[in-house]
């Protein structure tokens, strides 16, 4: 099948559901002090105390032990009937450690909305305890949740949130814990300038309190951005150095992870035959664990270890196997479950909050009160001095407070005003500089009719050149406009039922004439001819301007980078519950620090185009938010020198 050809992946969601997922820091092991625990792990994971009773002792440390080896199943159990003890006996410290250990385990098997879910409970039971130690891991178990459902913005809240207690605790190797997991959700939205320094600095940490497997989780993480990064050489020494330390402890999860991750580095380095190797014992280690996250990443590897050994029947075969596990971890469904519970959450919390200020409120209104009336015994005179000095000091501590809330708010307001002013200013200087060159043109143009109305065909072809001059200029205010909106928030889909082929065919026919002009070849191969044809691919659930709008931009930009003689080349087929479209250009390709930048808007790439043609910066910008607001995948393959091909996954609409 063409469209198992060898890839190097730049996927739009790919940081968020491949190569970084598998950095996520393993799940939190919970464990009594540490000489207690298995002989080895992340210090950042335990918690520091637990004060339960002599029979909660052993049935926690069962839990934990049992999440550790990989039991989950038996481990969710465990905590179950821990918990429903703990609740009996009052013990609600008990209660929560149970709580975490279960929501813990869940999202080691991929059953995000039963995490959230067990771990907002947990946390709700560990604010009314002041628990920090409870409290850090229980925020940092959820942001791990919003990670794996895309849900950046409350994985941010959960991890401050995290760092905040971890901080009051003043542990190190905690501290070190929550940095890797803030840091893995910057690694997830592909912000390596913003992952790497907080790896650093766990890694500091982790080492001075003499972590070792803490610091080999960091120094893992450090390697995924050298890899992503285009460094493959030096991510393989961090993972096999991590490794080693992994496979000292009983975690198995951790070390099919370990093996996976040695394996993508040396992919990347084209040493396939180790790398399946590595896959396969990663395999063989994660299939007894059941967690279809893990099995997920490993499936993935081996569809593109597959795909570059040129074995398209194995291939094919790890990506059904993907597909299915995939539909089941991220489906629509299931993150807005998880947006919902995080809402529900967050709107309980800021109740608790409105009415712990207004609690806090009347009892310093009782005792103004109360103090008031044993002045009043005093005498009359002392009673009127302290009442007053009393409404004085009660009246400035309210204006204080007041002229502290306003000058916060006036510097959020400050600062969302200046982001909308750089926005505004950018957008500017590119509108002065791209535009005007159209409008130079149109307006020649029009001098040129002017002083020769009557020559019909001058006029014909400077009408011609004004059509062409401004469908540019609309093309260009548009690409402003949907920048814009992006970045608001603001751009809305109208998704149904689409025909992906009829779309290709009418784009393909429409730049026909614009890729004559260069002297170029455009068309659809012939399998994805035959395949329209036959009406083998399914329609796909899109907003149908937005996808004609996703696929002008990919054609427009492959027509730009191609020499004269060259050839655009459009597939079309399925993969699993997938519909697929591919644009292949001949163009000079990417280079390994193009694919870090080249989805950041108003960055320019190291190709020129071959027709002098203006680029904003936004068209690949623009097509990779289109495409995730579809649920869809943006994934690139290219290699300097043997052009680039940009492949474009949707969701098949439901029959």
């Amino acid at each position: 099948m063409k469209c198992l050809a060898p890839l190097l992946f730049a996927s739009a969601l790919a940081f968020a559901q491949g190569e970084d997922r598998a950095l996520d820091p393993d799940a939190a092991d919970l464990a009594l002090p540490q000489e207690e625990v298995s002989p080895a792990g992340n210090l950042g994971e335990r918690l520091a105390t637990f004060g339960g009773a002599g029979a909660f002792d052993a049935r926690y440390q069962e839990a934990a032990r049992l999440r550790e080896k990989g039991e989950y199943a038996a481990a969710i159990e465990a905590a179950r009937s821990g918990a429903e003890e703990a609740r009996a006996a009052g013990d609600n410290r008990g209660l929560a450690a149970f709580l975490l250990v279960s929501g813990r385990s869940f999202w080691s098997v991929g059953d995000y909305p039963s995490a959230v879910e067990t771990i907002q409970q947990q946390l709700r039971i560990a604010e009314t305890l002041g628990d920090a130690d409870l409290l850090s891991a229980g925020y940092h178990a959820l942001g791990f949740c919003y990670v794996s459902t895309r849900d950046h913005a409350a994985a941010d809240r959960a991890f401050a949130d995290a760092l905040r207690h971890a901080e009051a605790m003043g542990d190190k190797a905690r501290l070190a814990y929550v940095l890797n997991g803030a840091a893995n959700n910057h690694l997830a939205r592909r912000d390596y300038a913003a992952a790497r320094p907080l790896y650093q600095r766990a890694l500091a940490l982790s080492e001075a309190v003499g972590d070792r497997v803490g610091a080999a989780d960091s120094s893992t993480n450090l390697g995924t951005v050298d890899l992503l990064t285009g460094d493959p050489t030096s991510a393989l020494v961090a993972y096999r150095r991590a490794l080693g330390i992994y496979e000292n402890i009983d975690q198995p999860r951790r070390v099919a992870r370990g093996h996976r991750r040695v394996a993508a580095a040396l992919r990347r380095l084209g040493r396939l035959d180790e790398a399946l190797a590595e896959l396969r014992l990663s395999l063989e280690i994660a299939e007894p664990l059941g967690s279809t996250p893990v099995l997920e990443d490993i499936y993935r590897d081996l569809v593109r270890t597959h795909e570059q050994r040129g074995e398209p029947t194995s291939a094919l075969h790890y990506a059904r196997r993907q597909a299915a596990i995939r539909n089941s971890l991220v489906g629509e469904q299931i993150r807005l479950r998880v947006i919902e519970l995080d809402a529900r959450f967050q709107t309980e919390r800021r109740e608790k909050e409105i009415t712990r200020l207004r609690l806090d409120q009347e009892t310093k209104a009782a005792e103004l009160a109360r103090r008031r009336q044993q002045t009043m015994a005093l005498g009359a005179g002392l009673a009127l001095v302290l009442g007053l000095g009393a409404v004085i000091a009660f009246a400035q501590r309210a204006r204080l407070r007041a002229e502290r809330a306003a000058r916060a708010a006036n510097e959020r307001a400050r600062q969302e005003a200046e982001q909308a002013a750089r926005l505004k200013s950018r957008l500017l200087q590119i509108a002065a500089h791209d535009l005007k060159a159209p409008l130079s043109a149109v307006s020649a143009s029009a001098r040129r009719i002017e002083c020769n109305p009557g020559d019909t065909t001058a006029v014909s072809d400077l009408a011609r050149h004004i059509r062409t001059d401004a469908a540019h200029m609309g093309g260009l205010v548009r690409e402003f406009l949907d920048s814009a909106a992006i970045e608001a928030g603001r751009l809305q889909l109208h998704r149904a039922p689409v025909d992906l082929a009829l779309a290709a065919r009418d784009a393909v026919e429409d730049y026909r004439p614009l890729a004559e002009q260069k002297r170029q070849r455009l068309a659809l191969s012939p399998e994805a001819v035959a395949a329209a044809v036959a009406g083998d691919l399914p329609r796909v659930l899109a907003d149908a301007a937005r996808l004609r709008q996703i696929l002008d931009n990919l054609l427009v930009n492959a027509l730009k980078f191609t020499p004269e003689g060259g050839e655009v080349r459009v597939d079309l087929g399925r993969s699993g519950k997938w519909a697929y479209v591919s644009i292949a250009d001949s163009g000079p390709g990417l280079k390994p620090e193009d694919l870090a930048k080249m989805f950041q808007p108003f960055t320019p790439l190291s190709a020129q185009p071959t027709g002098k043609e203006n680029s904003t910066g936004l068209g690949l910008f623009i097509t990779r938010e289109l495409v995730s607001m579809h649920d869809g995948l943006l994934e690139v393959e290219s290699q300097p020198g043997q052009g680039a091909t940009f492949r474009v996954l949707l969701p098949a609409a439901e029959e």
